[in-house]
């Protein structure tokens, strides 16, 4: 009984969420991704940094459509959160990068959408201190081919990892899975609040998903979805 009192705290007393609400993403990312979709009843979403189901959450509005996918967080809370609200969905305590390693996780509290694994921003996002821990790390690649014997399509990829997304971006084979919108967090290196854009062309990430055929299409603050373009080939 006090496991499923503390599960209906976590989703709804602390996340502030008691009745369906329009958006649950932090700047309304889940709006565009679903009037994008707006003709797909299924499709198939990968979220690295999951968090939350619904707090702060960029693929709950697909979830409801009837989508399915893979959730990923380095808390363990908050798969427990995932296991508990998206049964259908693969929900898996890992954190991801280039490769098989283990990290180390810096973080205040278990479940906290800011718990990171670079320390440099760890030490912007917690300046009075933080806990940390080893945690293991692998590849999209290989959790892809640990659970699909063949995976036809990834329409929905969101990152939010705070400081590791490129590393994301670089795990997953571009070849074989070609996602038709990314959500990720692009932070201006010396100022990581900056609204001022001029650094993109510079960013690697940026750069990174240029160079695999994609455009932003929309974007608020740090917040950056980009489209592959429509005469990229389709996997």
């Amino acid at each position: 009984m006090l496991k499923y009192l503390k599960f209906l705290y976590f989703i709804f007393y602390r996340s502030k969420i008691f009745f369906p609400k329009k958006s649950y993403s932090l700047f309304q990312e889940d709006l565009f991704i679903k009037k994008y979709f707006k003709k797909k009843t299924k499709g198939f979403y990968i979220d690295v940094g999951c968090y939350h189901p619904l707090d702060g959450n960029n693929t709950h509005l697909l979830h409801t459509k009837g989508w399915n996918g893979i959730n990923f967080d380095i808390n363990l809370y908050s798969i427990k959160l995932f296991n508990f609200l998206r049964k259908k969905d693969i929900n898996i305590h890992s954190g991801i990068s280039k490769k098989k390693d283990k990290l180390t996780m810096y973080y205040r509290k278990e479940i906290n959408m800011l718990n990171t694994l670079d320390k440099r921003i760890a030490k912007i996002h917690f300046r009075n201190g933080f806990k940390k821990r080893n945690v293991q790390v692998n590849t999209l690649n290989y959790f892809i081919s640990k659970y699909f014997k063949k995976l036809e399509k990834i329409d929905f990829l969101n990152i939010d990892v705070e400081g590791g997304e490129l590393n994301v971006l670089k795990s997953l084979n571009f070849k074989d899975y070609k996602p038709q919108l990314i959500c990720i967090e692009i932070h201006n290196s010396k100022n990581m609040y900056d609204t001022n854009y001029d650094y993109l062309k510079a960013n690697n990430i940026y750069k990174f998903l240029i160079n695999k055929k994609y455009k932003v299409v929309w974007h608020k603050k740090y917040s950056f979805i980009f489209e592959r373009k429509k005469n990229d080939k389709k996997n």
